[in-house]
């Protein structure tokens, strides 16, 4: 199983956007994954879902302690 960081989905600009977005999962899909998909497919080697990689950037987002107030 390999190991995936946030840094290899998004960059840093990216994540921002989305902790601004959060929690709605479809604008950080609509706004931030989807626009950006080929480039996450190429850093993680393999196709992806763009819903589920929004489910996966609020989770960290959450689980980082950095969601917004």
């Amino acid at each position: 199983m390999k190991t995936v960081t946030i840094g290899d989905v998004l960059t840093n600009e990216q994540l921002e956007l989305c902790r601004a977005l959060y929690p709605d999962h479809q604008r950080i899909r609509d706004e931030v994954i989807k626009p950006n998909m080929e480039a996450i497919n190429r850093n993680l080697g393999q196709e992806n879902d763009a819903g589920y990689l929004a489910y996966a950037i609020i989770y960290a987002i959450e689980s980082a302690g950095s969601a917004p107030s």
